[in-house]
Formats: structure tokens, C-alpha cells, sequence
């Protein structure tokens, strides 16, 4: 089954439904992956600095491990700083589509899971591109510290699981749950 939207998805797995589904987008939405990529950077590389990095042997973590550190080390504090504006900027967004709405609703992922390459578990794995594409939908959980759930609503021609998202204004847990739990209760899978 194909589903293009909110709407068709709602009414598939509910097909009694009379909710009101309504389109929002929102704005800057690759800013907020770039500022929470240097927010979660800066912040992991501050937490390891004073423990392990100094005393980490280099040899016992693979390449992708020491890029990522290389990079998140090389963040200054005023692009910190900028990432945070960011986030206060993007909470400000969220929140204004909470006036209308309960709840965010998104695909969990941009993209299945991907074939790793032949030399993953030796070297580690370095595919920012799929990384992203992973992601990409729940950042906003992550970055602005929003509670979200999944649930499975289908299988990919492959077989994996594939995911739908809901995003709640802070605090709105027990929304989310009865939210997947309805859909999961609905679900013709």
C-alpha cells in the first residue's frame, strides 16, 4: 500500500476516523540538523575530554569514531552558541504548530536501513549521507528535547519495518502513548 499522506494514512489504519489532520511544515529545517550535529558534537566532545580522550589508545576505536571526534573537537564556542539560538528558534516554531495541533506526525525515517559496507565491523562505519537520511525525522525529538514514539505500519520490499513518528509538545507523553497505542490497536498489519 501506498500512502502519500497524513490524511490516507490516518484513514487506512482507521478507517472509521474523523479526526482533523492538518499540514504544517517546518521552517528551517537544515538548519536545525546542522545546529543539533554541532550541539551533540560540542556537547559529547566536552563530556569525553576530561575522562577518556587524553587517555583513549587511538587503535581500539575505528576511523569513522576518530573523524567524528576530530570534527566535534573542532567546533568553536560561538558556533555552539549559534546552534543554541538556533534551537531556541526552532522551539519557538514547534511550539507555534502545538497551538493547533497535538501531535507531529512523520515518517521515523527518511530511508529503510541501508547495507553496511564489507568493511564496517573492521574499519566502522563513515555514511553520513544514509546517516542523515536516518535521522532526519527525529532530530527535533533529540535536539529540542521533545517526546516522541514510533510505531511500525508496514514492512519495505525488503521486509524491514517501516516506522511512523508522532512528536509532542513538552510533557505530552501520555498523549503519545495513547496515540501508538490506538495505532497500533488499528493497525491491519
Amino acid at each position: 500500500v501506498l500512502i502519500h499522506s497524513l490524511s490516507e494514512t490516518m484513514t487506512f489504519f482507521f478507517p472509521g476516523w474523523h479526526g482533523k489532520t492538518v499540514d504544517v511544515t517546518v521552517p528551517e529545517v537544515e538548519e536545525m540538523r546542522l545546529a543539533h550535529y554541532v550541539t551533540m558534537g560540542a556537547e559529547c566532545s566536552a563530556s569525553l575530554a576530561a575522562k577518556y580522550l587524553e587517555k583513549l589508545d587511538k587503535s581500539e576505536i575505528g576511523w569513522d569514531v576518530r573523524i567524528a571526534l576530530s570534527a566535534y573537537g573542532s567546533f568553536s564556542s560561538r558556533a555552539y552558541l549559534n546552534a543554541q539560538r538556533i534551537r531556541n528558534r526552532q522551539m519557538y516554531f514547534h511550539n507555534k504548530i502545538f497551538e493547533t495541533a497535538d501531535a507531529i506526525v512523520t515518517p521515523m525515517t527518511g530511508v529503510t536501513a541501508y547495507a553496511l559496507q564489507d568493511d564496517a565491523l573492521r574499519t566502522g562505519e563513515l555514511d553520513y549521507i544514509n546517516a542523515a537520511a536516518i535521522s532526519r525525522y527525529s532530530i527535533a525529538g533529540n535536539f529540542l528535547g521533545l517526546p516522541a514514539i514510533t510505531v511500525t505500519v508496514g514492512y519495505d520490499r525488503g521486509g524491514l519495518p517501516v516506522g511512523l513518528q508522532f512528536i509532542g509538545r513538552p510533557w505530552a507523553e501520555a498523549t503519545l502513548l495513547h496515540l501508538a497505542y490506538a495505532m497500533q490497536a488499528g493497525s491491519v498489519l
